[in-house]
């Protein structure tokens, strides 16, 4: 999901993420590990980001793209802890009746500036960050705009968005502030709301990215979802009540309920995010990933099962020898018995 991306100065994360995370310094910014949450009621969105990353840059900022104008807040990490939790896969024991041989296996949308001006919609401070929401009418107006205020954005990251421009989006531009020190370890969610008549997911510029990235999704929506695009496994999905959480913050998210869809996929190739990703809803058929571990041998009074049923066949010969000998023994003995007088 994220891309890092312009000419060789951005380093690109491993992790994932929409928008485009950047820095100016040699160091880079590795994003170890990053989930979203994206909540869709009909006629807004919201994106709940977790970052957790590595890096020694002061100068980190990041860029998103949304069809309408966003307001930015603050998450909380517990929100991602409970939904680990309610999605976690179902462990099934397999008990085998022969010892196994091999490995185990698991189942398993305001305008722009006139004349391509950039306009400056809002700003304000969040915790750490720094968060400035603009407009844009030219795709290198952009670019220069971030540039010239510390964005350290270079011309490959213009033509990327384009296509945006071109549909007249906005942008949410994030800074970490720089009496915060540098940019590592888990960072508090962001938390983006939007208009929108369709949910989106805003990951085209991961396409600048020069490792594989990786995607990890809930989804909450009136139904259960399905992703278009990137060949994303759907690993739970199932309807969430705000009686399954302890969170304020959660149940407010949750509304009256929500059908909840995870998708995940990791290894994805940059030349494959050639758009944003879009949903579409499906029937609201339950789904629990079952991981399979192994469970130890089948056993019957006190032994592997499998020792019986090799001991059987031993059984059964020595039982019909038995039977055999004691015929041929009685059959001798009656020949040999001699007839009392009359």
């Amino acid at each position: 999901m994220v891309a890092a991306a312009a000419l060789g100065v951005v380093r690109p994360s491993w992790a994932c993420g929409c928008g485009a995370l950047i820095t100016s310094t040699d160091s880079g910014v590795n994003v170890a590990e990053e989930t979203s949450i994206v909540r869709f009621d009909g006629s807004a969105e919201e994106i709940v980001m977790r970052l957790s990353v590595r890096s020694s840059a002061r100068d980190a900022a990041w860029l998103m793209p949304t069809p309408a104008r966003a307001t930015v807040t603050l998450g909380e990490r517990g929100w991602f802890e409970q939904l680990d939790g309610l999605t976690e896969p179902r462990v099934v024991k397999r008990r085998h009746w022969f010892p196994r041989l091999g490995p185990d296996r698991m189942a398993g949308a305001p305008a722009p500036g006139p004349g391509g001006r950039v306009g400056v919609l809002g700003q304000q401070r969040l915790g750490p960050f720094e968060v400035t929401t603009l407009s844009a009418g030219d795709s290198h107006a952009l670019a220069s705009w971030l540039t010239a205020h510390g964005y350290h954005l270079k011309g490959r990251l213009a033509q990327a968005l384009q296509p945006y421009v071109a549909r007249r989006w906005t942008y949410t531009a994030i800074r970490l502030a720089p009496e915060s020190g540098p940019l590592t370890g888990e960072l508090d969610p962001l938390r983006i709301k939007f208009t929108t008549a369709a949910p989106v997911y805003p990951i085209r510029l991961s396409r600048l990215a020069a490792t594989p990235q990786a995607v990890h999704l809930y989804v909450l929506a009136p139904h259960r979802v399905t992703v278009r695009g990137l060949g994303l496994f759907t690993t739970y999905a199932g309807r969430v009540s705000p009686a399954q959480v302890s969170s304020p913050g959660l149940r407010s998210l949750l509304g009256g309920g929500a059908f909840l869809t995870e998708v995940v996929r990791q290894g994805i190739p940059p030349a494959d995010f050639t758009d944003d990703l879009t949903f579409g809803y499906t029937a609201d058929t339950p789904y629990r990933q079952v991981d399979y571990v192994q469970g130890g041998l089948v056993t019957f009074l006190g032994l592997p099962a499998f020792l019986w049923l090799l001991g059987t066949p031993v059984v059964v010969l020595v039982a019909v020898a038995v039977v055999v000998v004691a015929a041929r023994r009685s059959g001798r003995a009656r020949r040999g018995r001699v007839p009392a007088p009359s």
